[in-house]
């Protein structure tokens, strides 16, 4: 991003210098600094790049994969600077790439929560008739500024299309957004899910669901939530696993993340479980 921006004449926007200086930042300068990263992805040799550059950050952190979410609404429809082909023909080139290093790839939908349904809907009617191969998933992401529930019929015609469902919640909304998003929305995997009670996390142990669990994106965007209840997911036997969420906006990686759980205070059955969990739901490692 830096490097391309300097190439274009652009000034990188204080937020995105606060992120990766390591300062926290509310929600909007978050989605500001998301927003100049995504504008620089407006052909097919950018979204390619985009793509290695995860490839690369993945290999020389030990891992064996990633699961990608991805905009294409957003550029395609919203912003209009990359036809649907181009994106989905950089994508191709850069999975391929990461193929090459060895490593296995899935590619996730996402859309917006706080958006509402029409607009999933409408990111479904987009990407369904010509769904790329490599594409396994749906998602939102986003504030949870819609309840869960009414995405229910999104995720369903989502899931009928052959995709796995998650959902960011837990995050920038209350905890009660996990438990919904899990039996009224149906998910089958929640990124966050920081704000949940012990309930909450005795009902995703007992359902199984995955939950990515974000060290460095929690600090810069749920500073409020300390200390971080990672080390109580686990007691209460949540799948947990670490993800990066937002690498390229938040600097971090999976030895970033390693390093952040180590100074929860995890002991090395604790981190064993985390790698574990994580070879064992990766989607990109299913099939």
């Amino acid at each position: 991003m830096r490097r391309e921006s300097l190439r274009r004449g652009l000034s990188l926007p204080a937020s995105l210098e606060a992120l990766w200086a390591g300062r926290a930042q509310p929600f909007e300068g978050f989605i500001e600094a998301f927003l100049f990263g995504a504008a620089l992805m407006d052909c097919r040799e950018a979204v390619r790049e985009a793509v290695r550059a995860v490839a690369r950050r993945t290999q020389a952190s030990g891992g064996s994969g990633f699961d990608l979410w991805t905009s294409p609404h957003f550029l395609v429809v919203h912003r209009g600077q990359i036809s649907l082909d181009e994106f989905w023909r950089g994508m191709e080139d850069g999975l391929s790439d990461a193929k090459a290093m060895g490593l296995r790839t899935c590619v996730v939908l996402d859309a917006v929560n706080h958006f509402g349904p029409k607009h999933g809907h409408s990111v479904l009617n987009l990407t369904l008739p010509d769904l790329p191969p490599f594409v396994k998933g749906f998602s939102t992401g986003g504030l949870e500024g819609c309840p869960f529930r009414d995405w229910a019929p999104v995720f369903d015609r989502a899931r009928a299309a052959g995709l796995r469902i998650a959902a960011h919640a837990g995050e920038n909304g209350p905890g009660s957004n996990v438990r919904e998003a899990l039996l009224e929305g149906g998910v089958a995997r929640i990124v966050h899910g920081l704000r949940a009670d012990d309930a909450t996390f005795r009902l995703l142990a007992e359902h199984r669901i995955p939950v990515d669990v974000c060290p460095s994106s929690n600090r810069a965007l749920a500073a409020d939530v300390d200390p971080h209840p990672l080390p109580r997911m686990l007691r209460a036997g949540v799948r947990c696993a670490l993800g990066t969420d937002d690498p390229g906006v938040v600097p971090c990686d999976l030895g970033t993340e390693f390093q952040a759980a180590r100074g929860m205070g995890l002991d090395a059955q604790a981190m064993a479980r985390l790698r574990q969990n994580g070879a064992e739901d990766a989607w990109c490692l299913l099939d």
